[in-house]
């Protein structure tokens, strides 16, 4: 008998402790399904946010994220439908932009548009394409040519093959970033190119096996070579070249500076300052001595403050100016905003103080005049201001209370 009872009273115990690894069990999923929500509305949040300040490549990334937590999000879903469209639109637009510049010889401007591009859409394939090292070409021959008055890279194409539109051959061989940037006296290689007639005169022609710059090193420094005077005469034994030697920076952190520098001040030439700021604080965080980013750093505040000083939101205002003046010390309208920022919220609450002490409302006038003096314990004999109200609403509460006890 006692066996039974016993074995009745485990049974019960195993079937309460199951019961309560179960129960822990559906409540531990609450809490995770809970916490993956939240999460997921975070993102959502963000993504919006973004979205709404005109920052389309974040809010992207961040209904993306949403949706590798919730995958059946629909409102993720839209998010990224919605956004994918004008995505392509701006990496498309950063594209040809990039593409006018590269065809006038322009090189650098050109990779920054194509990296803004990637910026947007990092799937762009014809951008990709242009940032792509691409396949050596090969040279039999070239010929060092000194620029003379008068002459472009152009007119120097049209000279020895007979077509102006070769210039960008000169120009990527050449390792000029921009091909409208030559000088007289400056001394080129015009390379023999297959298939194309070379319009030569009795030069120093020299023998080169080369290929065509991509555009991944023009941002590198060149170690220029000695002046060698070219001879009149054809040289029956043809020296062999040595590569240029080139330093290098790191190309993915060259890349993402770049980008950020260039997606600065597209937001702040949009007037989307905030957003500018945001991007130049990444380049800032990469090279904190960028001129170009501090700069603009100090403007984008400045012109963030004034627009908030116009929306009489002077407390931020004044905080703002205060930043730009830190990137610019000398910045004597930066100076002169926060003076009156500072004086013009502090008249506004002194103000306020007085008209609900008028309406003997003293908790609100105390509660006024303190925020003036937390910015100015001198200001009006405020403080003074606030003592006589604390002192006239204790008066006001005894005589309530004496009046109760009537």
């Amino acid at each position: 008998m006692k066996k039974n009872i016993a074995l009745i009273w485990i049974v019960i115990l195993l079937t309460m402790v199951s019961g309560c690894a179960e129960h822990f069990k559906k409540f531990s999923q609450k809490i995770h399904e809970r916490k993956k929500e939240n999460l997921v509305q975070s993102y959502l949040q963000t993504g919006n946010e973004y979205e709404n300040k005109g920052n389309l490549a974040e809010a992207y990334k961040q209904y993306k994220l949403a949706l590798t937590v919730s995958p059946q999000n629909q409102e993720a879903v839209k998010g990224i439908d919605r956004l994918e469209e004008e995505l392509l639109k701006w990496a498309e637009k950063y594209y040809q932009e990039g593409m006018n510049f590269y065809n006038q010889g322009k090189y650098r401007p050109a990779r920054r548009k194509f990296l803004t591009a990637l910026n947007f859409w990092p799937d762009h394939s014809k951008a990709l394409k242009m940032l792509t090292p691409r396949k050596h070409i090969k040279y039999k021959k070239y010929i060092e040519h000194i620029i003379k008055p008068g002459e472009s890279l152009s007119k120097i194409a049209m000279i020895y093959y007979g077509d102006y539109r070769k210039f960008l051959v000169l120009a990527e061989y050449n390792n000029i970033a921009d091909a409208s940037l030559t000088h007289v006296g400056q001394k080129i290689r015009v390379p023999e190119i297959e298939g194309v007639p070379f319009l030569t005169e009795k030069q120093d022609i020299k023998p080169e096996e080369a290929r065509t710059p991509d555009l991944a090193p023009l941002d590198r420094k060149i170690k220029k070579e000695e002046e060698k005077p070219v001879d009149e005469e054809i040289k029956e034994e043809l020296e062999e070249t040595v590569d240029e030697e080139v330093e290098e920076e790191p190309e993915e952190t060259v890349d993402k500076v770049e980008i950020y520098r260039d997606q600065g001040v597209e937001f702040f030439n949009q007037m989307k300052y905030q957003e500018a700021i945001t991007e130049f604080n990444k380049v800032i965080n990469a090279n904190p001595d960028d001129a170009i980013s501090l700069e603009y750093l100090a403007r984008s505040h400045f012109q963030l403050a004034k627009g908030l000083f116009e929306k009489k939101d002077y407390l931020k205002a004044k905080k703002e100016f205060e930043v730009s003046l830190q990137y610019n010390k000398n910045c004597p309208t930066c100076q002169e905003y926060i003076k009156k920022s500072e004086e013009t919220y502090m008249e506004i609450h002194y103000k306020l103080g007085v008209a609900h002490f008028g309406k003997e409302q003293l908790i609100e006038a105390i509660m006024e005049w303190e925020v003036v003096r937390a910015i100015d314990s001198n200001y009006k004999e405020v403080a003074n201001n606030i003592k006589k109200a604390k002192i006239l609403l204790k008066r006001l509460e005894e005589i309530k209370k004496s009046q109760k006890a009537k």
